[in-house]
């Protein structure tokens, strides 16, 4: 930014900080509404609590875990085009108030179906919001800022799920729904106080609404000191060039190969982390762990939250292969762990119980903090990286709606595999998973981190086996000297 006076790096910063974080109260929401599940399974399924007028039987409780995902990819595919023609910030406001729709509804529900009603909408909000909260956190920051706060959309997606979680312990779950409601309404409200993206006011040909979301962005700062970089974002969207191929291009190796890759990713995510984490309070009822169930639930938020906040300071150190490995391993072994001691307390339940009650909880927790580590966000991660760029927004979109899918499968299938399998078969067959997991993307999964897009795209094109296997060493998030393509094609280590 040039400017004629002195405007510090605090105050450059604050005004981005801010948006992002207003921006992050709708995140914040999503998330809780990804908790709603847990708790709905819980209450009603409840066969001794007298005061529930709502019964959902076994059949019904797999469709509450898993139809918030089948639901998502709906909303996936629609984001693009609400985004586009009336904005990133009025498409949030709009989300926000579809939000408080469906948790008033979850509040005013009198039968089973009302509940699913509400689960649906919920689901396709949340699609919705993929593409507006992404792109406007990309359109308003500075590149050094950047990275870091695209990064605190999954803390805030975990901080809602922990605060359901919490919320659903305490509180009646309608008025759980309702507290809900009121966070999105609130939200609602401080998205009026932040600015529109300067990109899209500049595709609009509002100039000078653009000019002024800049300034404010930078710092509260006078309309002249943005010049230089408001014509930098009109020299952007006049070199944008559309496409008329692009059907074409996923034809190509270039977006099959990341696809598979990206399917495979939320593959292992699913099968293995995200029934266990939904169902948390039915299994920790089964097995007899010694706290309340809805406190361990509290516990399984504030480990996914830890080991989020871990992965983004290692992973520039680590890179993600190593990270993958080490996050496969630790969830393969805490879920076998896990099984056996399930089919000791099913065996032999009364004298087994004393000396092995704190067992599953310590390995459920265990195998969370591992698969959130790396293997549960590794998708989200690599989509934005591998995919060529003129078809990157739609291949990324197009893959997170496959994800969805496959956790919806995930979720609807766990009850019936528990009762054909009992816990311990279903949680070996994930190891199983797992352990494939390593050794298919020990040969598949490139090392992307520190590498420009460029240098990753290569590695999906050649014939060749790039040496994107390598062990990353030492990367400082910029450049990563075990991986550099000369023009010949070969890979020089």
């Amino acid at each position: 930014m040039a400017t004629g006076k002195e405007v510090s790096r605090f105050r450059q910063c604050f005004p981005q900080v801010l948006a992002v974080m207003v921006k992050n109260i709708l995140m914040m929401v999503f998330g809780m509404s990804l908790g709603m599940p847990t708790i709905l399974i819980a209450r009603l399924s409840d066969r001794n609590d007298a005061s529930e007028t709502i019964s959902v039987e076994d059949g019904g409780i797999s469709w509450l875990g898993s139809l918030n995902f089948l639901s998502v990819p709906v909303g996936c595919l629609l984001s693009g085009l609400l985004t586009q023609p009336i904005g990133r910030k009025r498409s949030m406001q709009l989300i926000s108030m579809l939000f408080f729709v469906a948790f008033f509804l979850f509040y005013m529900a009198s039968e089973a179906w009302h509940v699913f009603l509400a689960l649906a909408m919920c689901g396709i909000t949340g699609g919705l919001l993929e593409a507006p909260t992404l792109i406007y956190v990309v359109e308003i920051t500075c590149a050094s800022l950047r990275g870091s706060l695209v990064s605190t959309s999954t803390l805030a997606i975990l901080v809602g799920v922990i605060t359901s979680f919490t919320l659903g312990a305490l509180l009646l779950w309608r008025t759980m729904a309702l507290v809900n409601g009121c966070v999105s309404l609130f939200g609602l409200i401080t998205l009026t106080f932040i600015p529109e993206s300067p990109y899209w006011l500049t595709e609009m040909g509002r100039t000078e609404d653009a000019r002024r979301s800049l300034a404010w962005l930078r710092g509260w700062v006078d309309l002249e000191d943005v010049d230089e970089e408001y014509q930098q974002i009109c020299d952007d969207l006049n070199k944008k060039v559309r496409r008329s191929c692009e059907v074409e291009s996923y034809r190509k190796g270039s977006f099959i190969k990341p696809f598979l890759l990206v399917s495979f990713a939320f593959f292992l995510a699913h099968f293995g982390i995200t029934p266990i984490n939904i169902y948390a309070v039915k299994i920790f009822q089964q097995l007899r762990v010694p706290v309340d169930s809805f406190l361990a639930t509290i516990l399984i938020g504030c480990v996914e939250l830890t080991a989020s906040v871990l992965l983004s300071l290692v992973v520039p150190r680590f890179g993600k292969r190593k990270l993958t490995f080490l996050s496969l391993a630790g969830v393969c072994i805490n879920h076998i762990l896990t099984a056996i001691t399930a089919y000791v307390l099913g065996s032999n339940a009364d004298d087994a119980a004393r000396y092995l009650k704190w067992v599953p909880l310590f390995t459920i927790l265990s195998a969370t903090f591992f698969g959130y580590l790396m293997v549960y966000t590794l998708p989200w991660i690599i989509m934005g990286e591998i995919f060529p760029n003129q078809i990157r927004d739609s291949a990324a979109g197009f893959s997170a709606g496959t994800g969805y899918v496959i956790g919806f499968l995930a979720n609807k299938t766990f009850l019936g595999l528990v009762d054909m399998a009992t816990l311990s078969g279903v949680l070996l067959m994930y190891s199983a998973i797992e352990l494939v997991g390593i050794a298919v993307m020990y040969v598949w999964l490139p090392e992307t981190e520190g590498k420009s897009l460029d240098d990753i795209m290569m590695y999906f094109v050649s014939r060749k086996k790039r040496e994107g296997r390598v062990s990353p060493g030492k990367t400082d998030g910029i450049e990563n000297k075990s991986y550099e393509t000369e023009e010949n094609g070969n890979t020089k280590v």
